[in-house]
């Protein structure tokens, strides 16, 4: 078996404008350094760390101390000068190893890190060369909308640096036809929990968005669980890629009801910890002047050495444009739709307010929700109208278009899987806008 060792982990005080090292206690006695013990002290400026030793201490006047509790005696060791603060700079925390006749300060690896992303965010946003990534990919409308807000700023060259999405379909979907996925993008297929530490490499810009299934009102009463209970071990995933990545912006988006759940409650008091300062904010059509008004809880955490003092996303102007607009004239797929307006009388009868049909004569400015299954013609989401009577959904064209996204994104996939990489995707300009107005805020 190896030496025994004991750990540490400290607050770094100060003194006389210094930087001061405070230890005391039963782990100095384990390690021999007793009261009257000499010692000797090595500086390593480069290393960022301080190791004292008792052997070949002869030659030294430093002795360790001691003090009385309880009628015992206490033995004590204070370092305090001016190459404290050169060792360990701004950093809050040590990290103390006790061993037989050796005792080894370094920074806390937290604010190593801290450091380092805040270091390498600095250097790269400077040099036009962020490093992008995203869990929960999708399709990437989300990661696409964040990588041309950053693309414009001539803040990034190429694609993402890796992204990890679970299903093959959709993630190859953003191989064919996302910009922010290119030849040289690491692309992860599998649960965010299952993926090794080491495959989450190091980037500035990390964006998310935890499944929404058990936070949604709709999700919950279709799975009749809590989110912790339908997909609580994505948190576990998702700290394991944020502790190996390092990035010093986090971005998630999810449904409005996240924002007061236990998932974001243990995540914000993570990162808080961690060292980042979070900004919260509800976007819906009012922030981006799209047609479908689709609401969604946005995160932003951003490591305290680089953050702003506030950051918010201001509303625009709303939508004008009709839906007319937008129609493609020789779309197909118009039905009477007997089963959904026969289905709509009954849920009259019975009260139920919630599944009011929406029928579009292209009139209006705005819509609802479109959901992940939307090509499964279900009867309360959007259907555009004809005077005859006869109904269609909207195409997969026109279904991006209400969500501001770029058509390209669902270039050659079929309306099942069109639909469904935008049904489960945001309003394309919250993520663009909220990461221009992020831009803005950092400057």
């Amino acid at each position: 078996m190896g030496e025994k060792m004991n750990i540490k982990y400290s607050k770094l005080g100060s003194n006389k404008s210094n930087g001061r090292v405070w230890i005391e206690g039963n782990n100095l006695t384990a390690a021999g350094f007793t009261e009257g013990t000499p010692y000797r002290r090595v500086d390593n400026l480069e290393g960022r760390q301080i190791a004292l030793f008792t052997e070949l201490a002869t030659d030294t006047d430093r002795k360790v101390t001691a003090s009385k509790r309880n009628g015992k005696s206490r033995p004590i060791i204070d370092l305090n000068d001016s190459t404290i603060t050169d060792i360990f700079g701004a950093a809050p925390r040590v990290r103390v190893e006790f061993s037989q006749g050796r005792i080894v300060i370094t920074a806390h690896h937290e604010d190593t890190k801290k450091e380092a992303r805040e270091a390498d965010f600095k250097r790269n946003y400077k040099g036009g060369m962020l490093r992008e990534a995203s869990l929960f990919t999708g399709g990437a409308v989300s990661t696409e909308a964040i990588h041309q807000a950053l693309a414009e700023a001539d803040l990034v060259k190429g694609g993402c640096k890796w992204v990890c999405e679970i299903e093959q379909k959709y993630i190859e979907s953003a191989q064919d036809n996302a910009f922010c996925v290119d030849d040289n993008t690491a692309v992860i297929i599998g649960s965010v929990e299952e993926v090794e530490a080491q495959y989450f490499t190091g980037v500035d810009v990390l964006s998310f968005s935890m499944p929404c299934a058990g936070f949604s009102k709709a999700g919950k009463s279709k799975h009749k669980q809590t989110s912790e209970a339908h997909s609580g071990t994505t948190l576990f995933g998702t700290m394991t890629a944020i502790k190996a990545a390092n990035p010093a912006i986090l971005i998630s988006e999810n449904v409005a009801e996240a924002q007061n759940s236990p998932m974001y409650d243990l995540l914000r008091g993570e990162l808080s910890r961690m060292g980042y300062t979070i900004f919260e904010q509800i976007l819906d059509g009012t922030h981006t002047g799209s047609i479908e008004q689709r609401k969604r809880y946005w995160m932003v955490a951003i490591s305290s050495g680089i953050a702003p003092e506030s950051f918010e996303l201001p509303t625009v102007a709303s939508n004008a444009t009709p839906i007319s607009a937008i129609i493609e004239a020789d779309a197909q797929g118009w039905s009477m739709n007997e089963g959904l307006k026969a289905k709509a009388v009954r849920d009259a009868a019975a009260g139920k307010g919630f599944a009011k049909r929406q029928l579009l004569t292209g009139d209006e400015t705005t819509c609802g929700t479109i959901g992940r299954f939307y090509a499964k013609n279900r009867s309360t989401e959007p259907h555009i109208v004809r005077d005859d009577g006869m109904e269609r959904l909207f195409t997969p064209t026109e279904h991006a278009k209400v969500k501001s996204a770029p058509a390209h994104l669902i270039a050659n996939q079929v309306k099942t899987t069109a639909h469904e990489i935008l049904g489960q995707a945001v309003d394309y300009l919250q993520p663009y806008n909220l990461t221009r107005a992020l831009i803005s805020a950092i400057n």
